[in-house]
């Protein structure tokens, strides 16, 4: 105690300790707040991934032929257990799976007359050449899907995945320098009008 002071007992007075629970608990916050912020940062850094992947490669899958050919050779082995109706819906889900991919045609939420172009929605440009590859598999899978007169045989669905394998094939297939000089040409220039009739000469 310093006698020379107003006050000789302020200088004994300890400053308070802070409990070390309270030490811990702070260290804890930081470094849940530092966890956080790693994983938001990586969330981000996934996200402008995909974005970026998907800007550059808008028809995900990059491969959507493999994925379908995949897809139908896993029902080729599982369709003598289905109903023919069930296989139906499967290979025509897998064969408008692949047209949405490929073409960016949503297919899913269009009938197969609308699919091909025979009943175009208003406004709506007609689709795709490479879409008629499949008018027979999506015409005959509708005519299973929807009550053929007599089931179809073993062979006969196996045939069907054999033409479904061959037109995703064809239109997974680079097109050669003329199908694709004439799928990248302008349209022909419409005729032009016809002239008005001359008017007749007085008598």
């Amino acid at each position: 105690m310093n006698p020379t002071l107003p006050f000789p007992e302020i200088e004994d007075i300890v400053a308070p300790v802070e409990p070390a629970a309270a030490q811990a608990m702070a260290w804890g916050w930081w470094a849940g707040a530092a966890v956080l912020a790693i994983a938001l940062l990586a969330l981000l850094g996934w996200w402008w991934f995909s974005l970026r992947r998907r800007l550059l490669l808008p028809g995900l899958p990059g491969h959507p032929d493999k994925a379908a050919l995949r897809a139908l050779e896993a029902l080729r082995k599982k369709a003598a257990g289905l109903a023919p109706a069930d296989f139906a819906a499967e290979l025509s889900g897998i064969v408008r799976t692949f047209v949405q991919r490929r073409t960016g045609l949503l297919a899913h939420v269009s009938t197969s007359p609308e699919i091909l172009g025979d009943r175009r929605r208003p406004h709506h440009p007609p689709p795709p050449p490479l879409v008629a590859a499949f008018r027979q598999i999506l015409t005959d899978s509708d005519a299973v899907k929807y009550g053929s007169p007599a089931p179809p045989s073993e062979e006969r669905l196996h045939a069907l995945i054999d033409d479904a394998v061959a037109a995703v094939k064809l239109a997974a297939a680079p097109l050669s320098a003329p199908e694709a000089a004439a799928a990248t040409a302008a349209p022909p220039p419409l005729p032009p009008a016809p002239s008005p009739p001359a008017d007749a000469s007085p008598a």
